[in-house]
């Protein structure tokens, strides 16, 4: 989301980021799109190293400290309070979470357009082998 929202500041529309749910008798395959200017190159291998994060290199006053920024860091105090994004775990965590659950997490980019990103689970059903609790 926030890679729509940076690559389309100047724009009146942002383009959808669209969810597409698949299921056949193994998986069920959940795919999130988007076109937010894909990933550079330089950075696509990096996308699965714990602490990496490119949260916070966008200096536009539109994104930090915008209405973005005001869903992103809610201001309010509690037990969940602060940013829960930006810290490099969320693409390692949830690979190794799907790759326990005997699926799969990848990501197909197009620099300059769009991201696009596929998580595969098996079924917790018995009928075929699954994973172990």
């Amino acid at each position: 989301m926030r890679a729509t929202v940076e690559n389309h500041l100047d724009s009146q529309h942002l383009p959808d980021i669209t969810v597409t749910i698949s299921n056949n008798d193994t998986d069920f395959i959940i795919r999130i799109s988007d076109r937010g200017g894909g990933i550079p190159h330089n950075i696509s291998k990096k996308i699965w190293q714990y602490h990496f994060t490119t949260s916070g290199q966008n200096a536009d006053e539109r994104v930090a400290g915008g209405i973005f920024d005001s869903v992103m860091n809610p201001m309010f105090s509690g037990p969940a309070a602060g940013p829960m994004h930006g810290f490099g775990f969320g693409l390692p965590v949830s690979k190794a979470y799907a790759e326990y659950l005997g699926g799969s997490l990848t990501v197909e980019s197009m620099q300059g357009i769009g991201t696009d990103v596929y998580l595969r689970l098996r079924h917790i059903d018995g009928k075929k082998e699954s994973f172990r609790i």
